[in-house]
């Protein structure tokens, strides 16, 4: 009995292997054609390019190369077909290709694409929903130590000798002439779900806290000695038309820190800059403040403040449709000029109000003020002999540029004071 079923044992091993090996001839025979059992023979058969006969290549399923939108002798595979495996390694890899109606309609948008040699990984969608899909999850990391978790990486090295132009990563989104069917278009949307835990703050410089939660991050540089300066991180162009708008905040998408949302941080004395032409930068607004809560331009709908300082203090400056308002208005710049019969010196002040000494006796005669600014029409100026009561010091004339005062009884080192508004 024991004899038996051992013969028994030995025929079943012997089917076993002949199956193996029959198996391994399908698989490594030249030239080999094989229908995927639980594939759908495709409704029509059309002339495809065998592949040649090196002994590298087995074929699974009908209408292997199906007709592309350009001329080549580039493969295409069935979708239908299956190829189960741990590991594949290829050259060329044509995932999808080709689509519904049997084109590799994408060399329709970026021309070349589908020719041999040109892109090493071709996916199409042939369903119009995800064309590529890459995950990763940290749980899946069992190091002992912190490591990168990266979902994908893109890297171009700019290191040939010809004049090649270079991307990373380059997004095209188009809307063919007369479609309008669609909902919106996005090149490129990046979304956090964060479930955990309130994220931290950051600013200028705590760019880089404990649990940090960002959705994009432009660096120069990698982290490692030697780099050199980059041009720019953003560029926003146009290359044939432009936009209907630039950056956009969504309301209520940035949280409100007493009283206002901080939609963009800057560092002290980077600025915002406007230029005329090209190398010519012209305006420029900027902060040099490092002290806490220094001040703010607010832009309301009936007046534009400026307060300096922390509080709710009367502003610095109240412009409003009608009125301009300040707590004091002192006159800056250079002391106007002084002309008319009565000599004057030791001016001081600014370039609208100040004061002088008369360098002489001047019993009648006038002093003519110059103005550097021109008014809409001419000059409100008051004057006083500080040095004596008898001195007498009133305008009596006035253009855009100049007011002249009528001046008598004033003697040689008396001290004028005099203040002018423009109108």
């Amino acid at each position: 009995m024991k004899l038996s079923a051992a013969k028994t044992l030995q025929k079943r091993w012997r089917v076993v292997l002949e199956a193996a090996v029959i198996c391994g001839l399908l698989l490594t025979a030249p030239g080999v054609h094989a229908q995927s059992r639980d594939a759908p023979r495709p409704q029509s058969s059309a002339p495809v390019q065998a592949p040649k006969d090196d002994g590298r290549t087995m074929t699974v399923g009908l209408d292997v190369f199906p007709t592309i939108s350009k001329g080549t002798d580039q493969p295409r595979f069935d979708p239908s077909s299956n190829l189960l495996v741990n590991t594949l390694g290829a050259r060329t890899g044509l995932f999808g290709a080709a689509a519904r109606e049997g084109l590799t309609w994408a060399n329709k948008y970026v021309p070349g694409t589908d020719q041999t040699g040109m892109v090493q990984l071709y996916s199409l969608s042939t369903t119009g929903n995800y064309g590529a899909f890459f995950g990763v999850r940290s749980s899946d990391n069992r190091a002992p130590g912190a490591q990168n978790v990266i979902g994908s990486i893109d890297l171009v090295v700019a290191d040939g000798d010809r004049p090649h132009l270079h991307w990373a990563r380059y997004a095209e989104g188009y809307v063919p002439k007369g479609s309008t069917a669609f909902r919106l278009l996005i090149n490129d949307e990046n979304s956090i779900q964060n479930e955990s835990a309130r994220a931290p703050t950051a600013d200028p410089y705590d760019f880089n806290p404990q649990h940090l939660v960002n959705n994009l991050r432009v660096d120069c540089g990698i982290g490692i000695a030697g780099a050199q300066s980059c041009t720019n991180p953003l560029s926003i162009l146009n290359n044939g038309a432009d936009y209907r708008i630039g950056i956009v905040f969504g309301d209520k998408s940035i949280e409100v820190v007493n009283g206002t949302a901080s939609a963009v941080a800057f560092p002290a004395n980077y600025a915002l800059s406007w230029f005329g032409a090209p190398g010519t930068p012209t305006w420029r607004v900027y902060s040099t403040a490092r002290t806490r809560d220094a001040g703010r331009l607010i832009m309301a709908d009936d007046a534009v403040s400026i307060q300096v300082g922390k509080g709710d203090k009367t502003p610095a400056l109240r412009v409003e449709k009608d009125a301009i308002a300040a707590p004091a208005v002192i006159a800056s710049g250079q002391p106007p000029a002084m002309s008319g019969s009565c000599t004057v010196r030791d001016q001081i002040g600014g370039s609208t109000a100040g004061a002088f000494v008369l360098a002489q006796d001047c019993a009648q005669g006038t002093i003519v003020i110059g103005f550097s600014a021109a008014a809409p029409n001419g000059w409100s100026c008051f004057g006083s002999d500080l040095t004596r009561s008898e001195g007498l010091v009133r305008e009596t004339k006035y253009d855009s540029k100049s007011a002249t005062f009528a001046v008598s009884d004033v003697r040689r080192s008396d001290r004028i004071v005099f203040s002018c508004t423009g109108f």
